[in-house]
């Protein structure tokens, strides 16, 4: 397919000359979608990506939009390259109450407001689904995927592996880029441990911790505990097999099994403080890491400008099925009373 330059369209490395088709019909072939919408945005926005926000129940959409646009932030909170032109307040059962709150901060940034998700089909170049319920995004993206309009879906990606699968593979067949993460991830603590290899040897296990408090619509630790699962997972690399949960009224205990016999904790906190950090068990060292959230977002939006540019995004899909996995197995566990668990996406990890 064609995809969009911020100076021309160009054709896949892998095409032949003879597939480009005459231009007695190239007309016909860009009047319709997704042709037209690249056609129509590369005409009028070269030097920059224009995207478009769905649902504001979540301070993301305010978060994103304040570093995209430029508004209200640090220039060492600024992102170049997008920003949010578009954006659809939408509805929500988790959070209702915070979208009056958040619509007018949105308008700020000079973002125009429309009825339905569907009005912006056209009009930007990728789409970012901000909705704090996992369970709407699939219903959500579908239109954007169809329509050939990249997506970033914010957390949880999906409540359920079905949910997920169905994106994911709704993305290949439109051969579109479609990822989703925590913040935590892209967290600069986080980022630069693996740099320290060289010092503190391999890693051999990891116990993350951070909040946990949970909310009908995102079950179990898939609401703010999918936080520190990102930063176990990230460090940890692919490949849990397993978990076994101790939950309590203050804290969830989950351990995972990853494939090479490493053991990965997670400590998710309700009482108490729930600050983010890690501690790294490694050939030759104990290292306490306290995680600061100061960059997350900054280098979360960062990476969809990039993906935007590269069409590869910097979380694979496998990656983001096993942080699901691990958050909707280690719920099972707890109401199993502790039984160990299997992870579905285990067979798949093992083998990449």
């Amino acid at each position: 397919m064609l995809w969009r330059s911020r100076t021309r369209f160009i054709l896949p490395e892998n095409a032949r000359s003879d597939t480009v088709p005459p231009y007695s019909v190239i007309p016909s072939l860009i009047s319709a979608p997704p042709f037209r919408h690249f056609l129509s945005v590369f005409l009028t926005h070269s030097d920059m990506y224009q995207l478009g926000i769905v649902d504001f129940d979540s301070s993301h959409c305010v978060e994103f939009t304040r570093r995209f646009n430029h508004v209200g932030m640090d220039s060492d909170q600024t992102v170049e390259g997008a920003r949010v032109v578009l954006g659809c307040p939408g509805n929500s059962f988790m959070s209702p109450e915070r979208i009056p709150i958040f619509t007018p901060q949105v308008i700020d940034c000079g973002v125009e407001l429309v009825e339905h998700p569907e009005e912006m089909i056209g009009r930007i170049d990728a789409v970012l689904i901000l909705s704090i319920c996992g369970s709407v995004h699939l219903e959500r993206v579908t239109p954007f995927l169809k329509a050939g309009i990249p997506a970033f879906v914010d957390k949880p990606f999906a409540c359920t592996l079905s949910d997920a699968q169905a994106m994911f593979e709704l993305a290949r067949q439109q051969d579109v880029s479609l990822w989703s993460s925590s913040g935590m991830r892209f967290a600069t603590e986080v980022l630069e441990f693996p740099t320290h290899e060289q010092t503190y040897g391999r890693l051999c296990g990891v116990l993350s911790h951070g909040a946990a408090k949970r909310a009908p619509g995102n079950p179990g630790l898939l609401h703010y505990g999918i936080h520190a699962i990102e930063i176990l997972c990230t460090l940890m690399g692919p490949g849990c097999q397993a978990v076994t949960t101790v939950h309590s009224a203050g804290a969830d205990v989950v351990t995972g099994e990853w494939a090479d016999g490493r053991l990965g904790t997670l400590r998710g906190q309700r009482h108490g403080s729930t600050a983010y950090g890690f501690t790294a068990f490694c050939e030759r060292g104990i290292i306490p890491q306290a995680v600061s959230s100061r960059y997350s977002y900054r280098n979360l939006c960062q990476n969809i400008v990039n993906t935007l540019r590269s069409g590869v995004p910097p979380v694979t899909a496998l990656q983001t099925l096993e942080v699901l996995d691990f958050g909707l197995a280690a719920l099972r566990s707890e109401q199993s009373g502790g039984q160990r668990m299997v992870l579905e996406t285990a067979n798949a990890t093992s083998r990449s």
